[in-house]
């Protein structure tokens, strides 16, 4: 198998971090250069999923959502837990906002 060269040009920051990074998991630049090539050859496609910053955020907003609404139903399940009413948590909320502007 004969080898052969390539040039890229990248942010100097983004090199470094990238080979200290590498150098963690025991491999060099080269070696993972080539292994994204063997694999983007291999499956046909770029093995990471390219997305906008918006779909991004929107993935991980879902996410988050996902998490929280898998806690909430834990708490609902939760015997032990204790319920407010809407006017009790804003009753209070209004009480703790006096508190702080009073010592403030």
């Amino acid at each position: 198998m004969s080898s052969a060269r390539i040039s890229v040009n990248v942010d100097s920051e983004v090199k470094q971090d990238a080979q200290k990074i590498l150098g963690e998991i025991g491999m060099d630049l080269t070696t993972a250069v080539d292994l994204l090539l063997r694999t983007i050859v291999r499956e046909e496609r770029i093995p990471f999923n390219l997305q906008t910053e918006r779909a991004y955020r929107e993935a991980a907003h879902r996410e988050y959502i996902r998490v929280e609404l898998g806690k909430a139903k834990l708490e609902a399940a939760n015997p032990n837990t204790i319920w407010r009413t809407h006017d009790e948590v804003m009753a209070n909320l209004k009480v703790q906002e006096e508190r702080k502007c009073s010592h403030g």
